[in-house]
């Protein structure tokens, strides 16, 4: 099974997990398999409509989802899937 480590901001809903293995061929499918283990990750993850909200950013391997497959990139049990929010502000 993939591993996929999980940001700190998520982990109030992981038990506090900093890593998991997950189910599933995709990144779609490990993040289903993720939301239904811990149901409070589903809307840290996805919007309403299922799609993955674009301020989370996801890499397989070290490699951007967004340049291979997107969530159908194929995932392994050899494979680490790193979830990381994106940055938000700055200084003034």
């Amino acid at each position: 099974m993939p591993k996929l480590y999980i940001p700190t901001i998520m982990r109030r809903h992981t038990d506090g997990r900093a890593t998991t293995e997950v189910a599933g061929a995709t990144v779609a499918e490990a993040f289903d398999d993720l939301a239904t283990r811990y149901p409070g990750v589903r809307g840290l993850l996805r919007d309403n409509d299922g799609h993955l909200l674009p301020h989370i950013n996801v890499f397989v391997n070290g490699d951007d989802i967004r340049g291979l497959d997107g969530e159908k990139t194929a995932v392994t049990d050899r494979d680490e899937v790193h979830v990381i929010p994106a940055m938000a502000g700055g200084a003034r």
